[in-house]
């Protein structure tokens, strides 16, 4: 949802301006805010001065901070997903379209920084597990089944099973995350670029080899069989011709 997408042409006088302000507007305005102070240090006072509004509007479009975070989340991560489904597009190999699944996100977070920053925050939350930000972890999950879709496209050659794939994304979307999170932390205003190709070639070497790794653990054939045989201890088959020969007498009669 760019700036361009969503705000229309602002209407003239603070009178008209609450009559026409939208939802999407208030998303846009409380994505800046929560980039901007961070997801715990905005207010619903700040959103409603930021846009121009009075708090008693807001209401009517959210309940409280929290639904307006989750409904920023979703949002977001709606479109990061069309824009790797985009850039997905035309995979020609697996390493190819894992490489493009790559670069559509550092793409998509070079383009909004604000997001990245936004999400970053929602996964340090949500691992602390309050209640009131559960819901966000639901909108987590439904973006990473969207990239298990992704990664399964039929076009792509060598498709894995679904858990294999549910495996993969999580840790491709934790490697990606985690690469911009950390740059963004330690060199916040860098003009230099992060280099997409080698990090791109590194992120996909790294997401085959996982795949693999994850396939032949798959293909390993379970230990229950030979669990079960050393339960029962080892075969008792046929004496060998010299045992019998060793049970029995020189006249042929058994031994005693």
């Amino acid at each position: 949802m760019t700036r361009s997408e969503v705000l229309e042409t602002p209407p003239t006088g603070r009178r008209e301006h609450r009559k026409h302000v939208t939802r999407r507007e208030l998303l846009v305005a409380g994505r800046e805010l929560f980039s901007e102070k961070g997801l715990y240090e905005s207010r619903i006072e700040d959103l409603a001065n930021r846009a121009g509004i009075a708090k008693g509007t807001l209401y009517g479009y959210f309940s409280d901070k929290e639904e307006l975070i989750q409904a920023v989340v979703r949002t977001g991560f709606d479109e990061m997903l069309e824009h790797v489904r985009v850039a997905a597009r035309g995979a020609r190999t697996r390493r190819d379209l894992i490489a493009r699944i790559v670069r559509g996100h550092l793409e998509f977070f070079a383009r909004n920084p604000d997001l990245m920053r936004v999400f970053h925050q929602v996964r340090g939350m949500l691992k602390f597990n309050r209640p009131e930000w559960r819901p966000l972890r639901t909108t987590l999950a439904d973006y990473l089944q969207g990239l298990v879709d992704v990664l399964g496209v039929s076009g792509a050659a060598g498709r894995p099973d679904a858990m294999r794939r549910v495996e993969v994304v999580r840790m491709l979307f934790g490697a990606i995350s985690g690469v911009t999170s950390v740059r963004a932390a330690l060199v916040p205003d860098s003009p230099r670029p992060l280099a997409p190709r080698a990090v791109t070639r590194a992120l996909v070497a790294m997401a085959t080899a996982f795949e693999a790794e994850i396939g032949a653990r798959v293909r390993r054939p379970a230990p229950v069989a030979r669990s079960a045989a050393r339960a029962r201890g080892p075969r008792r088959g046929p004496r060998s011709s010299v045992t019998a020969r060793a049970g029995a007498r020189s006249d042929g009669s058994p031994a005693r």
